[in-house]
């Protein structure tokens, strides 16, 4: 398992599929044969998924659209993203290392 943190960059797994129905998401993982029913918070989350963007601007999209402070919502997304990882529904990409000239997390 990752260690999830706001500049992780996840997508959905590629045998995950999912639709909304009435504000919650059926997700079926197709290599499990297994499905799962999330909320409109967890399928919202899955919609961020795209291995795009970082987790950190999930957090703050979703922050915004619920009107929620931000460090609950990093809380909540980093923990309901490490699950999902281990669940099988989201990977991590590797990290893409700074290029010359451009600095890291730390500064450097």
């Amino acid at each position: 398992m990752t260690a999830i943190t706001g500049s992780t960059v996840l997508r959905r797994r590629a045998d995950v599929r999912y639709r909304r129905i009435e504000g919650e998401a059926v997700v079926l993982r197709q290599s499990a044969a297994e499905v799962l029913v999330l909320n409109g918070v967890g399928a919202a989350v899955l919609d961020l998924a795209d291995g795009l963007r970082p987790v950190g601007e999930w957090i703050d999209a979703l922050a915004l659209k619920y009107g929620a402070d931000r460090e609950t919502v990093a809380r909540d997304v980093l923990e309901f993203a490490g699950e999902a990882e281990e669940a099988g529904l989201l990977e991590a990409l590797p990290a893409i290392p700074a290029t010359s000239g451009e600095k890291d997390e730390d500064g450097g």
